[in-house]
C-alpha cells in the first residue's frame, strides 16, 4: 500500500540566537557560558527574584508603592519607600517590573545583559504541539454502521466492489476510490477491514 506522508529525518536546526537553539559547547562538550553568565552570578539574580516575588503580594508580576512600603517596613526602611519607588520606577508606570528591579541593582549592566538576566528567571515557554484530533466513539459507531451496511458478504471485509458502492454518493469518482483502496489496504490482502475503513474516513470526519 502506498504512503503519502513523508517522514523528516535528522534533528531540526534552529537559527543561532534562537531561544530553542542548543547552547554552544566547548571542545570537551561542556556548555559554554555566555558573556552575561561570565559577568554576573545567576544565583544572585534568582535570589533577587525571590525577594521581588516576596514583595509582590498580589502575584501580579509587578510591585506597587504599597507593596514596596510593606516590604521595606520589615527592615525599618518604610519611611524611604516613596523615594526608593520613584528611583526604581523609571518608566513612571506606578509599577516596578523585575527588569527595573534588576537595573536598580545592576546599574552598570547593559540593556542586553538585563534582557539575558530576565531570560534566566523568565525562560521562553515552549508551546506543546496540539493534541491530534481523534474520532469520537459516536463517529466510530457511525463509520461502523456504514461499514456493516455495505459489507454485503457479511465477512467483516469490504472488497473493491463493496467499497465503490459504499462511497458512491460521497463525491469521489471511481478512480479516486480505487486509489483510496490501494492506499488504505495497508496489509495488501485485497480487502478493506473496519480499521482500514476508519482510517480512510477519518480525515473527512475530523476536517
Amino acid at each position: 500500500a502506498r504512503r503519502r506522508a513523508d517522514v523528516s529525518r535528522g534533528r531540526r536546526r534552529f537559527p543561532p540566537g534562537s531561544a530553542l537553539a542548543s547552547p554552544p559547547r566547548d571542545a570537551m562538550g561542556k556548555t559554554e557560558l555566555t558573556k552575561t553568565e561570565k559577568k554576573y552570578n545567576k544565583k544572585d539574580v534568582f535570589a533577587l527574584k525571590e525577594i521581588f516575588d516576596d514583595a509582590d503580594v498580589d502575584r501580579s508580576g509587578e510591585i506597587d508603592a504599597a507593596e514596596l512600603r510593606k516590604a521595606l517596613n520589615r527592615s525599618n526602611l518604610g519611611d524611604a519607600a516613596d523615594d526608593f519607588f520613584k528611583a526604581i520606577d523609571k518608566d513612571g508606570s506606578k509599577k516596578i517590573g523585575f527588569d527595573e528591579y534588576l537595573r536598580a541593582y545592576y546599574r552598570k549592566a547593559s540593556p542586553q545583559e538585563i534582557r539575558d538576566m530576565m531570560l534566566w528567571v523568565y525562560p521562553p515557554k515552549v508551546e506543546k504541539p496540539p493534541e491530534p484530533k481523534r474520532l469520537s466513539e459516536a463517529q466510530k459507531a457511525e463509520i461502523k454502521s456504514i461499514f456493516v451496511l455495505y459489507d454485503l458478504s457479511d465477512n467483516g471485509l469490504l472488497d473493491k466492489k463493496e467499497l465503490l458502492e459504499a462511497l458512491a454518493d460521497t463525491g469521489y469518482d471511481d478512480d479516486e476510490i480505487e486509489e483510496m483502496f490501494e492506499e488504505y489496504d495497508t496489509n495488501g490482502d485485497g480487502d478493506i477491514d473496519l480499521q482500514e475503513f476508519e482510517r480512510m474516513l477519518e480525515h473527512a470526519y475530523l476536517s
